[in-house]
């Protein structure tokens, strides 16, 4: 009779664990961050060019989902579309796009420091501008 009620306890315990496990696990699974970046480097094979890449994450319950970005020119009054634009797949929220910009398209400020970002947007409807890129380009 002894063993008995010892595996009886023992069975209502882990009953009674089992919801505060549960309960304790939930705060874990937490929507992973969304963002988006914007990486401006010289391209080595193209002199006076630019390689241009734009990744980031969103969240979706999607499998694929189109992504499209716009670069811009940041100003204090107007931001200049600078006219580069690309399209996209993002897997599960993740992507890269890439283009080859030209210096001359890149220098939306002649006469000082440009200051560059990306308008990113999904077919899901989220949206972001990236952190801006400095540099005399």
């Amino acid at each position: 009779m002894g063993l008995r009620r010892r595996l009886t306890t023992l069975a209502m315990s882990a009953a009674l664990a089992t919801p505060v496990v549960v309960a304790a696990a939930a705060p874990a699974s937490a929507a992973t961050p969304q963002f988006a970046r914007l990486s401006i480097a010289p391209a080595q094979d193209h002199p006076g060019y630019f390689d241009v890449y734009v990744s980031g994450h969103f969240n979706t319950t999607a499998t694929l989902a189109t992504v499209g970005m716009r670069l811009k020119g940041d100003d204090p009054v107007f931001n200049d579309d600078l006219g580069v634009w690309r399209t996209g797949q993002a897997w599960y929220g993740d992507f890269t796009l890439y283009a080859l910009v030209s210096r001359g398209v890149l220098n939306e400020d002649k006469d000082g420091r440009d200051e560059i970002f990306a308008y990113v947007s999904s077919s899901t409807g989220w949206s972001i501008n990236t952190p801006n890129v400095n540099g005399y380009y």
